[in-house]
């Protein structure tokens, strides 16, 4: 039990947003992202949320949410899953507009990434 503490907290302290799943972004800056095991508020400046936003990791499924598409599993139906071997699934419905745009898209980053490792 004493690991998941301080797991947490670890989370907290050492918080990347290009780590989450996805995010939303609410009024006044406040930005909430949702990751593996949690889910963090934060008021940001309008600077630091279009930085985020332009950055070609994160997809807007919607007004307000942005998936991160090097976190993605797969796609089933209209919903995106999110994979985690330790902390297990967490899923978010997308759109069927922006389905197909979205499925393009993460072939794309994956070689982007694994371009980046070797």
């Amino acid at each position: 039990m004493m690991n998941v503490g301080l797991e947490e907290r670890g989370v907290y302290e050492d918080f990347n947003p290009y780590e989450t799943y996805f995010f939303k972004i609410g009024a006044h800056g406040l930005v909430c992202f949702h990751g593996r095991n949690y889910s963090i508020k934060q008021r940001l400046s309008a600077e630091q949320t279009s930085k985020l936003i332009s950055d070609p990791r994160f997809y807007r499924i919607s007004t307000n949410c942005y998936v991160n598409l090097t976190q993605v599993s797969e796609i089933r139906d209209n919903v995106v899953w999110f994979r985690d071997e330790r902390h297990g699934i967490k899923t978010i419905s997308v759109p069927r507009r922006n389905l197909e745009q979205l499925k393009r898209l993460i072939p794309s980053q994956r070689g982007k990434v694994t371009a980046g490792v070797n």
